[in-house]
């Protein structure tokens, strides 16, 4: 099992449908039933890549399958109404992420076989920590094994696994588009958000990070994340300040700041703060303390 083997392991837009289909069913289904409703042998002549796509986030938890019945649920109450195409693709995005970067799914973050989600949570953990500003144009398996050379470890398996990274990390809600690397956090962390900080709720900036990084643990001080940066080898990236954010992180914030979803301030009676990070490094001038989410930012 490997996630980022888009051909043996399933696609997110099927995904998509699987976990709709299930959740708005009338009656009970089996596996059986649900692949011919959604992949009928009329229409479509080989339903492969569909039943791969049920079978691994069966595995992993997304669905559940009753050992007697075989009927098929999903794992707990979806958490949007799912009224419209977008409520839908946000449920399973965000119910997909919670799976895929579960202890339970990454219990050998290093696995290279039965790895479970752990070959796209190291590679997502290694993609958050790049210069945002600065990758793109490399390649990003051969940029991947020189970070990690020397080690024995691999982040991704092959070429082709780039595909998966890319596809699955757009879906995901941690880069901007499904074929090219443009590194961006802002769907994954807003969609954490009110599990982090309610609306009118205020506190430390540093205390949200924190909220964040445990709720997301690819991004910065996360399990994960600071998992794969203690395996990388020297100098691989460049060295931030104890406070400094990546830019991955930092863009993020960044753009709830100009959609005002958070407010960032500085107080002098705070002892801990966060510096964002900009395309020409630190910037002074944006050094918070504090931070509040508005009410009118609720969602």
């Amino acid at each position: 099992m490997s996630l980022l083997n888009l051909t043996s392991d399933g696609l997110p837009n099927i995904l998509v449908v699987l976990y709709a289909v299930i959740a708005k069913a009338r009656a009970p289904m089996t596996a059986k039933e649900l692949i011919e409703a959604i992949a009928p042998e009329s229409v479509v002549k080989d339903a492969r890549i569909a039943r791969t796509t049920l079978n691994r986030w069966t595995d992993l938890g997304l669905f559940k399958e009753d050992p007697d019945t075989k009927v098929l649920s999903l794992h707990r109450p979806p958490p949007t109404d799912m009224k419209s195409e977008a409520d839908i693709v946000r449920a399973v995005r965000m119910e997909a992420r919670h799976v895929a970067l579960s202890e339970a799914n990454n219990g050998d973050l290093w696995a290279r076989e039965e790895a479970r989600a752990a070959d796209l949570t190291r590679s997502l953990a290694w993609l958050m920590a790049l210069d945002v500003y600065r990758q793109g144009a490399e390649n990003l398996f051969s940029l991947a094994n020189d970070h990690i050379q020397g080690t024995g470890l691999t982040l991704m398996q092959n070429q082709e696994r780039v595909v998966g990274l890319k596809l699955w990390g757009y879906f995901l809600g941690f880069v901007r588009h499904p074929k090219a690397i443009d590194i961006d956090p802002t769907v994954a962390i807003s969609e954490v958000l009110p599990d982090c900080i309610g609306p009118g709720e205020e506190m430390p900036a540093r205390d949200l990070i924190e909220r964040l990084a445990h709720a997301l643990p690819v991004i910065d001080g996360g399990r994960y994340r600071q998992a794969v940066l203690d395996k990388l080898r020297d100098n691989a990236l460049p060295p931030l300040q104890a406070t400094q954010l990546s830019t991955s992180l930092s863009r993020a914030l960044h753009c709830l700041m100009v959609n005002q979803t958070l407010h960032f301030s500085s107080r002098a009676d705070v002892g801990s703060s966060i510096l964002l990070t900009g395309r020409d490094g630190p910037q002074t001038s944006h050094r918070y303390t504090w931070v509040k989410r508005p009410r009118r930012g609720a969602q």
